[in-house]
């Protein structure tokens, strides 16, 4: 009871800053940007697996977590401030999404937090950002109404959501821009060792259609009482739009680290392309093919003898009859070298997910 207490303090308070700032400035600024912002999104899905996961905990997945059953998948509450100088934001959150994703977190209330960091500029186009950041890897974001797809790609799901540290970004010019960071690790709020990580990213658009983008990650990823385990990490991407109806996206990661039982190294890479084409100003239609291998179930443990070499495919239809809403279907297949989908009907090498969902951000 005393963390759902402090949700609603904070969120009333948060509601009630916000609101206020916004009214002093209506009277004193109307002229000038109003530097208080609020804005949230909630995600509430069915999802059924066919798998049959006896706990109703859906494997390899933070997204539509929950087999058959409605639930809350992501809901977030956020406020921003920002001037010419200064910038901060904090966002609360809850859903099946922060069950999954931040059970490795010992703190429940450190959990509830999504975002929490204040950045200051320090020259033209240059800001240091301190504190819970978004992450700076991956081509698909944590909410659903803004990825082409309902359910995110094995290698997004597996590669971080948020970071925790100090971020350095470089607006190099109109098609360049920079990010060097220094993290507590990899997804992690609360360290687990002594050691710091590094990360690093360029995004490039050289025309309004294309953006391609690098990032990576280098950190040791075992905790004290045990010998290091350097983690190297590479992600790219690219995205064109053809015209306001036809996107399409592809990315490939590549990571390397010492084995978790050896010091010998072993490595794991994925990759995916989508592509999503808008039928009209209300439907869309959007598919995607990836693989993901973890043969050395670096990332993914499976305890099967070939690790996690999964393919999936999915096929995303959208309604949306309102700008800040989505109703969205989905059905993706997934087929894995070994037997590793368990459920109340043994163990399979391959599973269907179907899940509809509703989404709105304002």
């Amino acid at each position: 009871m005393k963390y759902l207490f402090a949700i609603l303090l904070a969120l009333y308070l948060l509601v009630t800053f916000a609101a206020s700032a916004q009214t002093t400035d209506s009277l004193g600024m109307e002229e000038a940007e109003k530097p208080f912002k609020l804005s949230g999104g909630v995600d509430v899905y069915y999802a059924y697996d066919f798998s049959k996961p006896v706990d109703k905990d859906r494997l390899y997945t933070t997204q539509a977590f929950r087999h058959n059953e409605f639930n809350l998948n992501w809901g977030f509450l956020q406020a921003d401030y920002a001037t010419d100088k200064v910038r901060a934001t904090l966002a609360l959150h809850t859903g099946t999404y922060v069950q999954a994703n931040y059970a490795a977190e010992p703190n429940e209330l450190t959990q509830l937090i999504a975002q929490a960091n204040a950045g200051v500029k320090l020259g033209k186009g240059v800001w240091l950002d301190m504190g819970i950041l978004p992450s700076h890897i991956g081509y698909e974001s944590t909410f659903s109404i803004n990825n082409e797809i309902y359910t995110r790609a094995l290698m997004a799901e597996n590669s971080p959501y948020f970071e925790t540290g100090a971020q350095l970004t470089a607006e190099v010019s109109d098609k360049v821009t920079m990010k060097f960071l220094v993290l507590n690790g990899w997804q992690n709020i609360q360290e687990t060792n002594d050691a710091k990580s590094l990360g690093f990213g360029i995004s490039y658009t050289p025309t309004g259609q294309l953006t391609l983008s690098y990032n990576n990650y280098y950190g040791n990823e075992a905790p004290d009482e045990t010998d290091s385990k350097r983690r190297y990490f590479h992600d790219f991407y690219a995205a064109y739009t053809f015209s306001d109806r036809f996107n399409l996206a592809g990315s490939v990661d590549y990571g390397r680290q010492e084995l978790w039982d050896s010091s010998e190294k072993g490595s794991w890479y994925a990759g995916m392309l989508l592509a999503r084409y808008r039928l009209s100003e209300k439907f869309a239609l959007a598919g995607r093919v990836e693989h993901y291998n973890d043969e050395d179930q670096i990332i993914i443990s499976t305890q099967s003898s070939n690790g996690f070499q999964t393919s999936s495919a999915s096929l995303n239809f959208d309604y949306a009859p309102a700008p800040n809403f989505l109703w969205r279907v989905e059905a993706r297949g997934y087929d894995s070298k070994d037997r590793i989908f368990a459920g109340d009907e043994g163990i399979k090498d391959n599973n269907l997910l179907l899940v509809t969902s509703f989404a709105l951000k304002f």
